[in-house]
């Protein structure tokens, strides 16, 4: 049980589900939300009906050969993920990865043929639309980093009004002490730059399937040289977030562990509830 417990923790945080190693969405999202997101992009740019009715079969042709997974399965290693190695996360990931390379291709496909569905017109809407979407991001960025740093005066008590303490939102439901999330935020200060070179290379990726799903270029064998070139740094990142994982568990004690195995277990049961 303790395997399965610290596996769908792990697993949870790194985003492994879905299309996430691949698709530049982002992590976490469930199997058919990047077909909701690209229905947003696809919002008031005019749409004949010639070209509605082509996008609505193309999404259904990829919804027909990828169909969506068994509502909460957890794909679960054969090993104890509170004392792998990082060989054997590497070989975990790496394999969850490949196993999911025929569904990225499928979907990357998929958004090349809707973007060929747009004219001239409407491919320069969406792409200045992206374009101000990506600004807006970088504010939202810098925003946050601004917000972090006041939030952690207002931790260390140097700022306005009382010292306060955050939530640790991996173990929610856990009762933590003021020396454990002083460990926890050690621990993420400690990840903090090899997080950042880890996003930069997620977003670099997402940047040149953005851009080659939308070139002339586009087929199977440039989408997997693509893929062989990020491959190995995406699957370093993973490995690399699930070492932190890790690192972040041992910090409670085998009471709260066994606390949130069963936080775990009544989730696992509550999603049992809801399976077709």
């Amino acid at each position: 049980m303790k395997k399965l417990l610290i596996a769908s923790v792990t697993v949870a945080a790194i985003g492994l589900g879905g299309l996430a190693l691949a698709q530049p969405l982002g992590p976490g999202m469930r199997h058919h939300e990047p077909v909701k997101e690209m229905v947003k992009h696809l919002r008031d740019l005019s749409l004949s009906d010639t070209q509605r009715e082509e996008i609505k079969t193309l999404v259904s042709a990829f919804k027909d050969a990828n169909p969506r997974p068994k509502f909460g399965d957890i794909e679960k290693p054969s090993f104890d993920f509170d004392t792998a190695t990082e060989a054997q996360l590497s070989a975990f990931i790496q394999a969850q990865f490949e196993e999911r390379e025929a569904t990225h291709f499928a979907f990357a496909q998929l958004r090349h043929d809707i973007y060929n569905v747009l004219n001239e017109e409407q491919q320069a809407t969406l792409l200045a639309r992206d374009a101000k979407r990506e600004l807006d991001i970088q504010k939202h960025r810098d925003a946050f980093v601004k917000q972090d740093a006041r939030f952690t005066k207002r931790m260390d008590g140097e700022g306005k009004g009382p010292k306060r303490k955050p939530r640790e939102f991996l173990f929610e439901g856990i009762e933590l002490s003021d020396e454990q999330i002083a460990s926890l935020a050690e621990l993420r200060e400690s990840f903090k730059d090899t997080s950042k070179t880890n996003r930069e290379t997620l977003r670099n990726f997402k940047d040149a399937q953005r851009d080659l799903i939308r070139s002339q270029s586009f087929s199977q064998d440039a989408w997997d040289a693509l893929i062989a070139q990020y491959k190995g740094d995406l699957v370093s990142a993973k490995v690399e977030k699930a070492k932190q994982h890790q690192a972040m568990f041992q910090v409670l004690s085998p009471e709260q562990q066994a606390k949130l195995e069963a936080l775990r277990e009544e989730e696992r049961e509550l999603y049992e509830l809801f399976k077709p």
